[in-house]
């Protein structure tokens, strides 16, 4: 059987095929043949399946092209640079050089060079949650003709955040910004309580940590000073009776020296009536 050449082409993916090149009859392929004509409806099936196949390798190859394109970095960076282009802040977005553009922006502003320094694909992490997005891409760049001491203010940051990011969906086999990105999830688990709980809890959960935190650092050092005071007390009140001790000690101890003081007063004397006695008896 005689072989013919048939190329389908799309982008830059072309798909070739050797497909037997059938005798030309006089039926087209959309026409059928009388019935009763076997030989033409085997021609004509016969051609109807070459149609079909070469329609296949058309779509497939299509569909190779653009919708199977992988979440790596160079579809980043192309998926990067028509974001980029196509944000409602950008005048002019023009490739000057390998990574390198020339870039005007109105809401920085910024009218000057803007260099890539590289882009990072990596899984992307749900928390638990199951999403259409497969990966996440972020991509560095620098504005070389910013001043430095732009770079640190809050401006530049909430601009770059919209301008780094990227999300890639399974299903579109894109890659979306984070407007898109917040919108898929919000439409896909909206509605869902324990969605809603846990979106609270990623923006707000470290503020409500760190106050129940200080709650409870707060409450225990309360209860610990009230310990603490109530030891102290205590310890007040031991003082003041081991004083009080001393001081009766010390009055005794007072009234026990004058005890003595008088019973050897006494003795004195005892000892001279003594005295007056012997002489008395020695005459």
């Amino acid at each position: 059987m005689k072989l013919c050449d048939g190329q389908v082409g799309h982008h830059d993916v072309t798909v070739s095929a050797l497909i037997p090149c059938p005798q030309i009859v006089n039926y087209s392929v959309a026409r059928r043949p009388p019935i009763g004509d076997d030989k033409a409806w085997t021609t004509w099936a016969s051609h109807m399946r070459i149609t079909a196949s070469v329609f296949l390798l058309a779509l497939f190859a299509l569909f190779s092209a653009d919708a199977f394109a992988e979440a790596d970095r160079d579809s980043l960076v192309v998926a990067w640079e028509a974001h980029i282009e196509g944000l409602p802040g950008t005048e002019s977005f023009e490739k000057t050089a390998d990574g390198v553009y020339r870039y005007v922006d109105t809401d920085l502003p910024y009218d000057g060079e803007l260099k890539l320094l590289g882009a990072l694909v990596r899984p992307a992490e749900s928390a638990g949650i199951e999403t259409d997005f497969s990966h996440f891409g972020m991509v560095e760049f620098e504005l070389t003709d910013m001043p430095v001491e732009r770079l640190s203010s809050q401006v530049y940051y909430y601009w770059l955040a919209d301008r780094q990011t990227l999300h890639y969906s399974k299903s579109a086999q894109e890659w979306v910004d984070a407007s898109a990105y917040q919108e898929s999830i919000t439409d896909l688990y909206g509605g869902s309580p324990s969605f809603g709980a846990l979106s609270f809890m990623l923006n707000y959960g470290i503020w409500v940590l760190l106050i129940g935190l200080l709650i409870f650092i707060f409450v225990g050092f309360n209860r610990q000073t009230r310990k603490a005071r109530s030891l102290m007390d205590e310890t007040a009140d031991i003082n003041d009776k081991a004083r009080q001790n001393l001081d009766r000690a010390e009055a005794m101890q007072d009234e026990v020296l004058s005890i003595a003081r008088e019973t050897r007063d006494l003795q004195k004397e005892s000892n001279e009536l003594l005295v007056k006695m012997l002489q008395a008896l020695q005459r």
